[in-house]
């Protein structure tokens, strides 16, 4: 082998082997939190600076055919504007460290649209070919599996995987750059792990699982509990020694997967109970009900951690769980679980000692991503994390700039979440066109008007300068800049040479 030679393979091994250093600290951002009323709202550039090593945007969906498609209506960047994909990663340029994958599917999403492209090998190539075209389009590092979940296709799900790392490596090599990460979001239950999941194939292919180990209680159950604990507790009810972050993380281990790819869950927000006798709050109580509305859900059944904080100041009494690892507040007959700085910091050092490959949050929006709430500056949670596993870290560079959103094709979006808002926000950087600013923005005149359907941008029924953006069968009425018109046929502010005479 010449040296010419050497220094080519050099080259393209670069391009193909990541290596992770340090303990990954990865925080999930939902692109659905945009639409929360006040102090709820989370946007980009809410987002911290230098308190995430991975960054990963949640969802992007695929259709029956294997086509990526992005989940909301300003994810994309159009001729307009830039969407929420580009402000994410443009996070980048002040951390050049970080990586910023896209996260396909979600609970909401299901399972049956995987399935069908998991035992199609047709379906299977074009899905990889298009989240690879997609990835690349939209400046992503890597794509995250969030596949709720392939139970009974447990080999057909190993297949699909490994040819999405046998496609990634390719296209490395042939394209010249970092080859995409490929990593996945995987359940915690012991049922669901041995019927989904072929570990020994998957460590081999996956170079991060994000093990989600919260959730395991909750308000479908009739007795409370933490729902992330780190270890079992007496009084527990369900689940009985396997309902924990400690027995899950070591069975994936069992099975074949390498500990330095298991990466911690953490939870950013509580689950909740209305207990049945308020007297009786200990694990394992009775409590037939889920809690109470809270802003992040109406629904109730859980709360945002900001939210927590508030409740205590209301008078609400928390107890740490030094057994389970774990805390919970009481407030009335309103009880929730949840962790707190202190339980973080004993997780932090549990999975050190263990050999895990650090921890990530579901989600930046529920953690006091302000400081308002808690009093004790912008994401206390996620700090703790961030001392634990990389040093101090007390004040986080929050970003302000946040991308100008116009109309493209509208996506109907299956999260559970009710938006009540959609609204356009600008930037200081819009992108320049030949005639006009790219911003468009909400009129006095939504009181009144109907949505012809449930999502989507339509004409509005007098002014062909305006147009009707709907969510969830909330209308707003937006204007388009100045010289342009709402252009039906493509739904973008076109041009005004390419309006109808009917249009002035």
């Amino acid at each position: 082998m010449n040296r010419t030679t050497l220094i080519l393979f050099f080259i393209i091994l670069s391009n193909t082997i990541t290596v992770i250093h340090g303990y990954v600290r990865g925080c999930y951002y939902t692109n659905w939190a945009q639409y929360r009323d006040g102090e709820g709202k989370f946007l980009p550039g809410n987002i911290p600076n230098g308190l995430c090593t991975h960054i990963l945007y949640a969802f992007a969906k695929v259709d029956e055919l294997g086509d990526s498609k992005p989940f909301e209506w300003n994810d994309e960047d159009t001729e307009w504007s830039k969407g929420m994909y580009s402000a994410v990663t443009k996070l980048r340029e002040t951390n050049p460290g970080l990586k910023v994958l896209l996260s396909y599917g979600g609970y909401n999403f299901g399972s049956a649209i995987f399935t069908g492209i998991a035992k199609s090998a047709q379906k299977t190539e074009r899905f990889i070919k298009s989240a690879i075209a997609f990835l690349r389009k939209n400046n992503f590092d890597g794509f995250d599996l969030d596949w709720e979940y392939p139970v009974g296709v447990a080999e057909e799900h190993a297949k699909l995987v490994e040819a999405m790392k046998t496609a990634f490596v390719e296209e490395a090599k042939t394209s010249g750059k970092q080859r995409l990460l490929l990593t996945a979001a995987v359940s915690a239950g012991k049922g669901t792990i041995d019927g989904s999941y072929n570990v020994e194939s998957l460590g081999k292919n996956f170079d991060l699982l994000f093990l989600m180990s919260y959730d395991l209680h909750g308000s479908w159950e009739k007795n409370v509990d933490l729902h992330g604990k780190l270890h079992p507790t007496k009084g527990e009810v369900s689940g009985i020694g396997i309902f924990n972050t400690e027995f899950a993380a070591d069975y994936w281990a069992s099975k074949g997967m390498p500990k330095e790819k298991i990466i911690i869950g953490i939870p950013m927000y509580a689950q909740g109970w209305t207990l049945d006798n308020p007297s009786e709050t200990a694990i394992g109580a009775a409590a037939s009900r889920p809690s109470s509305a809270s802003k992040t859900n109406p629904a109730g059944g859980t709360a945002s951690y900001w939210e927590i904080c508030k409740y205590l100041k209301e008078g609400g009494k928390e107890t740490v769980h030094q057994e389970g690892v774990g805390a919970y507040m009481v407030k009335g007959d309103q009880w929730y679980g949840y962790d707190n700085e202190e339980t973080i910091r004993i997780k932090m050092k549990w999975l050190k000692e263990k050999g895990y490959g650090g921890a990530f949050i579901w989600a930046l929006d529920f953690d006091d991503f302000t400081g308002k709430s808690c009093g004790k500056g912008p994401y206390p949670l996620l700090n703790a994390i961030s001392s634990e596993l990389e040093g101090e870290s007390e004040n986080p560079e929050i970003t302000t700039e946040e991308p100008s959103i116009t109309e493209t094709e509208a996506y109907e979006t299956d999260e559970t979440e009710e938006t009540s808002e959609t609204e356009a926000y600008d930037t200081d950087e819009t992108e320049e066109t030949s005639e006009t600013e790219a911003t468009t923005y909400d009129t006095d005149e939504t009181e009144g008007q109907e949505c012809p359907e449930r999502d989507g941008l339509f004409p509005h029924p007098t002014d062909c300068h305006l147009f009707i953006q709907c969510a969830n069968n909330i209308a707003h009425v937006m204007q388009c800049p100045a010289t342009t018109f709402f252009n039906d046929a493509i739904k973008v502010c076109d041009h005004m040479t390419n309006a109808p005479d009917t249009c002035i």
